[in-house]
């Protein structure tokens, strides 16, 4: 199963990120805008159990998609795809806090690409380039959003 994971060190504390991840509505602010991110349907504040329902746009096709997360902590929170295009999805955020009053933010990422004729499309490489473009923006937009 391929993998991703990428991190960055945000200049604020890491009560203060989960906070900010924790609110579904900021998730489109943090979305590549490629992706025109749209949730359908969330809890306002990410719960264990809860799903989120989205559409995004990606090599030329809406896809609606839902996660259901399945941990959900002080310093962590887990979501694994129950509907979309992808075999299997599972996103982890982890929040390191640092000394010098930082965080770092760990984003792993296990998915197997799609079969079928989508799967020639959305192969493994094109999804972790997507994955390594997306992580750039959410980053420098956690940054700034948060800095």
């Amino acid at each position: 199963m391929p993998e991703f994971s990428a991190s960055a060190t945000l200049p604020c504390s890491a009560d203060r990120l989960r906070e900010f991840l924790g609110l579904t509505a900021n998730l489109p602010a943090i979305s590549d805008p490629e992706l025109e991110l749209e949730v359908l349907s969330a809890p306002e504040i990410i719960t264990l159990d809860g799903v989120i329902e989205f559409r995004i746009t990606a090599y030329g096709f809406k896809q609606r998609m839902q996660h259901r997360y399945v941990e959900v902590s002080e310093r962590q929170i887990v979501a694994v795809q129950i509907d979309g295009p992808t075999r299997s999805w599972l996103h982890r955020q982890t929040i390191q806090e640092n000394e010098d009053g930082t965080c770092t933010l760990v984003d792993h990422i296990e998915f197997e690409p799609p079969g079928g004729m989508l799967g020639y499309l959305m192969t493994a490489d094109r999804i972790t380039e997507s994955l390594t473009d997306g992580m750039e923006f959410r980053y420098s937009s956690l940054a700034r959003e948060l800095g």
